[in-house]
């Protein structure tokens, strides 16, 4: 309430800041509403068009120019909005969650996408969506929002929520935002209008009346809806406000938000802290400029309430329509804004052929004056009531009696024009026969299944906007679970199929003597990502015919599937013949089936039923008798391998001893055989020497003799050579003794 600070001692600097607040909030809306005020003035012309009435699809002037005379209104559009938002409703997207860092794994996100489908399930969410798709479809906007929630007023669990806004078109956004999803707003204004007595009730203190809708220099028409006689308009100011985060990168790679741990304590504390975690643990600290979320309740006076919101995403989810923009100008439609001219020339040719129909039994008779006068009260009302027969007076002047004049006949133009009418409304629309149910020549399946999705590729344009609107939903959803689940609780959730389950979650466990989180809401880092195709019902009807055609390619499958083909049928007891033929499974199949499902109970904390506990008990018993036996059996074995050990031993022993005997044997062997190999070698040395002497003798005799030879042949020569001088000399002795003396000289 506007006045809950006034012992508190700061209450005036409280309330100061809410008159800022309240500055800034009005001042914002107007620039907002003046720059989103086209789209919403359209919007609501497209609804009011949608509901048909007399005033929303006539003229004034036309129904002015037409008073008296039929004036028709055939609301084809409605059909053409229920043909889109129906496909939404049998093919809605699912959400899917992912892990996208090492504190996350596959399991939790498995379960967060459970969680999220239990939300939507409790908050019967698909009302939700579908009342926002109707909007979007119409007139081009359509809102819902996510809030928070006791689960019930004996707990402090809180729930999530999916909610509808009431006015889904007069939700402004931040004006500089461009997203289709506005993730980049800055600020949000949610109207929700009630009753004066209902304000005064809950707000007994605030200004229920004389509110200055000039207030701060805000003159616009923006504020003329505020404040009326019988109505109250209190505004949800989301705002985004600045704050700096301390942001700690743990050694694995985590991301851990330290800001509200370190909320109260002194700025040597805060120091201390981190200098352990970062010399400690390894991580690195840092400060970022960031913001949290906060939302005002506002009236055209003041501030009512403040409250911080525990995310970091505006909890306003809004699912658009089309929207082209023109420079600064976004223009934003739905499929009624293009075929409104359209509908009012159907209107216009249904009453014109109306009236032409009517006139037909009002034709007038002609005839004489005489005729008539004896019986005019009888003619005066042959075009009103039925009368068995006429009567006049017979006139010369016409013979033949009164002549009724030819009634008009259905104009061809009218018939030409309706049914190009019709045409140019599916053509501006994108909706044609083939989606609207028409017959064709198609036959089989899978052709009319093509041929309804190529009607609807003309309108996909809102199922694609739709989906994105509910991967936003899952992102806000995903994004407050380590806020409103951070303690150890158990929590139901859905699957893919619909059927609930139970989960613990944050449960301390001890794995390998390592204290772990299990399903930790609050660590690791998870991104939605959306599931487009059919929905559930319509892949199991997929799956229906899958396995149909599986078995008839292959008949053996049939026993060991045929309780899963009899669960997913849709016919009565099919659920109780999938059971009896689960019963009919063959026996390590139905151990695996128990199996499993005794550990979803267990990790959903279910504890065992007494006929579990005595099977149980019984089991254990056994198990301990055969551990028993086992145990006698293995020390039994035991002997006999230290036995079969000994004699290994005591074997490998004289192995040993044979081998090394074998060895000394071949060492004393080899020996002999080197001595033999070593006498035999100093033979063949000796050998080898004597032949080398032998030859070295030979040689040297060969060398004497041949010198011998050479020294006889020498001296057979010289002595040759001194027989011949010897005989020369001879000779010479005889020839000089021959010859006479010489005279001697004469003195």
């Amino acid at each position: 309430m506007a006045d809950e600070y006034a012992d508190d001692p700061k209450a005036e600097t409280k309330k100061s800041d809410w008159d800022d607040v309240h500055r800034q909030a009005l001042e914002e809306y107007q620039r907002d509403y003046e720059r989103e005020r086209h789209n919403i003035d359209d919007a609501y012309e497209d609804l009011r068009f949608r509901r048909g009435r007399l005033e929303d699809q006539w003229d004034p002037l036309a129904l002015q120019a037409r008073k008296g005379r039929p004036c028709h209104v055939v609301n084809k559009l409605p059909q053409f909005v229920r043909q889109v938002t129906g496909d939404m409703r049998q093919s809605r997207p699912g959400i899917k969650v992912v892990p996208v860092d090492s504190g996350a794994d596959i399991e939790t996100a498995e379960i967060r996408a459970g969680m999220i489908r239990y939300v939507e399930n409790r908050s019967k969410a698909k009302h939700v969506y579908t009342t926002g798709a109707d909007s979007q479809v119409t007139c081009g906007i359509g809102h819902w929002a996510v809030t928070t929630e006791y689960a019930h007023a004996g707990t402090f669990n809180q729930e999530l929520r999916v909610v509808g806004i009431e006015d889904g078109v007069s939700v402004v956004w931040d004006a500089d935002s461009f997203l289709p999803n506005r993730a980049d707003a800055d600020h949000c204004f949610v109207p929700n209008d009630m009753t004066t007595a209902k304000f005064k009730k809950q707000w007994p203190n605030a200004k229920a009346d004389g509110f200055d809708t000039g207030i701060y220099g805000c003159t616009s028409g923006a504020f003329d809806s505020w404040a009326t006689d019988d109505y109250i308009r209190v505004m949800q100011y989301w705002k985004k406000k600045p704050q700096k985060r301390t942001l700690a990168l743990m050694p694995d790679g985590s991301i851990e938000d330290l800001t509200d741990q370190i909320a109260g304590f002194d700025a040597d504390q805060v120091a201390a802290g981190l200098q352990w975690l970062t010399e400690q643990k390894g991580a690195r600290v840092e400060e970022r400029e960031s913001y949290k979320i906060c939302r005002y309740l506002i009236t055209m006076a003041e501030v009512l309430e403040e409250q911080d919101w525990p995310g970091m995403n505006i909890p306003i989810v809004p699912v658009i329509g089309e929207e082209v923009r023109v420079g600064r100008e976004i223009y934003r439609h739905g499929i009624v804004r293009y075929a409104r001219d359209l509908q009012r020339m159907e209107n216009y040719y249904a009453s014109a052929e109306t009236e032409v129909v009517a006139l037909q039994p009002k034709s007038p008779w002609i005839g004489t004056k005489k005729m008539f006068q004896d019986n005019y009260d009888l003619w005066e009302t042959a075009n009103t009531e039925n009368h068995p027969f006429l009567e006049y007076t017979p006139d010369n002047l016409q013979p033949g009696g009164p002549q009724r004049v030819q009634p008009p006949v259905a104009s061809q133009a009218i018939i030409e024009g309706k049914a190009r009418n019709s045409e140019d409304m599916k053509a501006v629309i994108g909706i044609y026969d083939a989606s609207l149910g028409a017959k064709s020549n198609e036959t089989s399946g899978i052709a009319i299944a093509r041929r309804d999705a190529q009607g609807d590729t003309g309108t996909f344009v809102y199922h694609d906007n739709f989906a994105l609107a509910i991967e936003r939903t899952g992102e806000i959803i995903n994004e407050l679970f380590p806020k409103i689940y951070d303690t150890q609780r158990t929590i139901q959730i859905l699957g893919d199929d619909g059927k609930p389950d139970f989960v613990e979650i944050n449960k301390p466990i001890v794995i390998g003597g390592v204290e772990k989180i299990q399903h930790d809401m609050t660590s690791g880092s998870y991104d939605v990502v959306m599931e487009a195709g059919p929905n559930y019902a319509t892949k199991r009807e997929q799956a229906q015919d899958g396995m149909t055609e599986f078995i008839r390619a292959f008949p053996p499958a049939a026993p060991l599937i045929g309780d899963i083909y009899a669960k997913s049928m849709d016919w009565p007891h099919a659920q109780e013949i999938g059971e009896r033929l689960e019963e009919a499974l063959p026996p390590q199949i139905k151990a695996k089936l128990e199996s499993d499902r005794q550990q979803r109970e267990r990790a959903a904390g279910k504890p065992p039923s007494p006929q579990e506990q005595q099977a149980a008990a019984a089991q254990q018993e056994q198990q301990q008798k055969a551990q028993q036996a086992e145990a006698v059996q293995m020390a039994v074995v035991q002997a006999q391998l230290d036995k079969a050990r000994a004699e290994a031993l005591e074997a490998q022993a004289k192995a040993r001893k044979a081998v090394a005997e074998a060895a000394k044997a071949e060492a004393e062997a080899g020996f002999k055989r080197a001595e033999t190999a070593g006498l035999h070698m100093e033979e063949l040395r000796n050998i080898e020497r004597h032949g080398v002497e032998m030859d070295r003798a030979e040689d040297q005799h060969r060398q004497d003799r041949t010198h011998k030879q050479d020294r006889h042949e020498a001296d057979l020569v010289i002595l040759g050579l001194n027989a011949n001088r010897a005989g020369e000399k001879h000779d010479l002795s005889m020839e000089q003794m021959r010859q006479p003396p010489e005279p001697a000289s004469v003195q």
